[in-house]
């Protein structure tokens, strides 16, 4: 791959902001075959204020083509993370006075192309305002939009779930104004033993 080639490549995927449940897609572009959904639960340990580190479990889904003709585009659709908090950290939620969770995330993401890894970080992912419950756990749900990927040159292309993630969190009261914590950043990490591996898309 020429240096010109590796940038674009580059650039296209992190132009991919977008990834932690996926449905069923498909992928368009010429040259692309019948496509794969693709379901992965996950487990991170996030640093929560307050509370200090929680676990929390994630659903990460998504549709792949199986191939695609070089120049053609890898069109991952209906991207989107499930997330859920336990009943700790909804709690810890009430005790503030939150209401409503809201917020976005950065994710890394793993590409290995032709057995070259290229760490990615995917921006732009975010979940709505949520309710937070009167008891229990809590779900919310990731989403955002993942532009096609297109490489060159005849080879595979391997994606996995990276070993981090970053929130933006921001909950409210009942007014909708932010609680005494504003908006925080919440680090999270991958537990150890998982296997993050997604899908591999080979391009012929």
């Amino acid at each position: 791959m020429s240096r010109r080639q590796f940038r674009l490549f580059s650039a296209a995927v992190t132009a991919a902001a977008a990834l932690t449940a996926v449905t069923a897609g498909t992928a368009a572009a010429g040259g692309a075959q019948t496509a794969g959904a693709v379901a992965k639960n996950l487990t991170f340990s996030c640093e929560f204020p307050l509370i200090g580190s929680n676990q929390v479990t994630a659903a990460v889904a998504a549709t792949f083509p199986d191939s695609v003709a070089t120049g053609s585009p890898i069109s991952v659709t209906d991207f989107s993370v499930g997330v859920n908090l336990n009943e700790d950290i909804v709690s810890a939620l009430q005790l503030i006075g939150a209401a409503t969770v809201e917020g976005s995330a950065a994710a890394n993401v793993d590409v290995n192309y032709n057995d070259t890894e290229l760490g990615v970080t995917l921006n732009g992912l975010a979940f709505p305002s949520t309710p937070v419950p009167a008891s229990g756990g809590m779900a919310i749900t990731i989403t955002g939009p993942v532009p096609g990927l297109t490489v060159k040159k005849p080879g595979t292309v391997k994606f996995a779930v990276g070993s981090a993630f970053t929130g933006k969190i921001t909950p409210r009261q009942a007014d909708g104004t932010p609680t005494d914590l504003g908006t925080f950043d919440l680090p999270c990490t991958m537990d150890a033993g998982q296997d993050p591996a997604l899908a591999t898309v080979t391009i012929n």
